[in-house]
């Protein structure tokens, strides 16, 4: 990718006539994208360029004017929970992945989420997550309720706008980071205001992150950053620590007792409500002192993460019957 450098760019704008104002701005939006050591970029077509896709593939995936064809431009299927239930994959058709897995690569993965986040973020481990609240009195777990879904392609657009990008492109990164679901009910997923410049981009609906997509990992911590700024602030104001680790949302308490823990319950559903998110109940746990604690597969009862029992027994036994002769004949 050609490093920018403004004054070739001015040069070769002044060459080709463009007003030298006109550049100015350009210029400066420019300069500020470049001082986040991001990748400049200021239209859809640039954008179509950088990637090595066409043109016409992002225009129409932007303006979602196929979107009654079934399996586009998302490939959608359901796999089972282990908890029950299905999990929704949609994966992109080719050239909607190209872009994405490009803005993933240039854009998203050269900036850093809140320290809290511990998911989908390069050098930050599961054990790290865990290891915050080993030897806590109470524990805190809360499951964000479809956590990928309702995260709106509102919140994705303000994510690249704040980034520096121009207003334009931010929607239209936005549009082609999410998923459109046109039978979802609530007025969060209607779009009521229409008036759009651009016409052709006019859509009844407001998308989603899709689960599958590359991109919608990043996003889903870069949108983030607000609410896990507010959890930080809840737990330094109750004396407790937190982490999140994708849709697991943790606070633990070196003591105390169960009014204080249903109390930062509580104050914890009012903030992700603010941001558009539901904890799931059935999901929902307050473990008390001397109770055992297990944090995202991970026993945290001591002063260090371990695999509970169970899963080592279980790893030791497939283990033995490997190593027996009668047994790998039998497969």
């Amino acid at each position: 990718m050609t490093q920018w450098n403004p004054n070739l760019f001015r040069k070769e704008g002044l060459s080709k006539g463009y007003d030298s104002h006109y550049l100015t701005r350009l210029v400066e939006q420019g300069e500020t994208i470049n001082e986040r050591n991001l990748p400049v970029v200021f239209s859809l077509a640039h954008l179509a360029n950088l990637s090595h896709t066409l043109y016409s593939d992002l225009h129409g995936f932007v303006s979602r004017n196929e979107l009654e064809r079934k399996d586009f431009p998302y490939k959608n299927f359901s796999i089972s929970k282990r908890t029950g239930g299905k999990r929704w994959i949609s994966i992109p058709t080719p050239a909607l992945m190209a872009v994405q897995y490009w803005i993933n690569q240039n854009i998203l993965n050269r900036v850093i989420p809140h320290a809290a986040a511990y998911a989908y973020v390069p050098k930050r481990k599961i054990i790290q997550h865990a290891q915050r609240h080993c030897g806590s009195g109470w524990l805190i777990k809360i499951d964000i309720k479809d956590f990928f879904g309702n995260i709106s392609e509102r919140q994705v657009f303000d994510v690249f706008l704040n980034l520096g990008y121009p207003k334009l492109l931010s929607f239209e990164m936005a549009r082609l980071c999410t998923r459109v679901t046109p039978k979802r009910k609530g007025k969060r997923w209607c779009n009521t205001n229409n008036e759009h410049t651009i016409t052709g981009y006019d859509s009844k609906f407001v998308g989603s992150l899709p689960q599958g997509a590359p991109t919608s990992p990043a996003l889903s911590n870069l949108v983030c950053i607000g609410l896990d700024k507010q959890l930080t602030s809840l737990a330094i104001s109750e004396g407790a620590t937190y982490s999140r680790y994708a849709d697991d949302i943790c606070f633990s308490l070196p003591m105390g007792c169960r009014k204080s823990a249903l109390h930062i319950k509580k104050e914890i559903s009012k903030i992700l409500h603010g941001y558009g998110f539901s904890d799931n109940s059935k999901k929902t746990r307050l473990i008390p002192p001397g109770a055992r604690k297990v944090l995202t597969g991970l026993n945290v009862n001591n002063d260090t993460p371990r695999i509970p029992k169970e899963i080592r027994d279980s790893v030791r036994m497939h283990l033995y019957y490997a190593k027996k002769k009668w047994y790998r004949n039998s497969l």
